[in-house]
């Protein structure tokens, strides 16, 4: 919704209006548009293990670090996931563990949301399972397969 404000406000037009007036930049080239769908609780268990390896990495050291260059807390990118919970965390707003909790938490809702936002998306086709899983990519390569005349 900001970027969708942030172009009406410097261009004068919807964004609807510019995405009216995009062209493809191969038009001759045709695609398919493929996606893998997880059950929500795998979903869930590969966020929390994204978040914990997220502190694992030096994710506070990271955060530490940009403060002391003089990077303001109120830079944008302090406003998002992860960072904005690890920066509260860091004014001693809650714990640590509390903290993983609480992004994870986020994070899932927003993968919930993108989850919603993708399946109104026409022309998709969906796969069940991971997208590193051998089943998965046998599948993919089989539906482009029998698709291979189509394109």
């Amino acid at each position: 919704m900001v970027r969708a404000l942030e172009v009406y406000f410097l261009t004068g037009r919807p964004l609807t209006d510019h995405f009216a007036e995009t062209r493809a930049p191969m038009p001759d080239v045709a695609f398919t548009a493929l996606a893998v769908r997880l059950p929500s609780a795998a979903i869930s268990e590969r966020v929390t293990r994204r978040v914990d390896e997220q502190f694992e990495r030096g994710l506070l050291d990271e955060i530490r670090g940009l403060l002391a260059r003089g990077i303001p807390e109120s830079a944008r990118p302090f406003g998002g996931l992860v960072y904005r919970q690890a920066l509260e965390h860091l004014r001693g707003v809650r714990d640590e563990a509390s903290t993983r909790a609480l992004i994870a938490q986020e994070n899932r809702r927003y993968a919930r949301r993108q989850v919603i936002w993708f399946r109104k998306e026409p022309g998709v086709t969906w796969f069940d399972g991971p997208g590193e899983s051998a089943a998965t990519i046998a599948s993919v390569l089989d539906f482009l397969a029998t698709r291979r005349d189509d394109i």
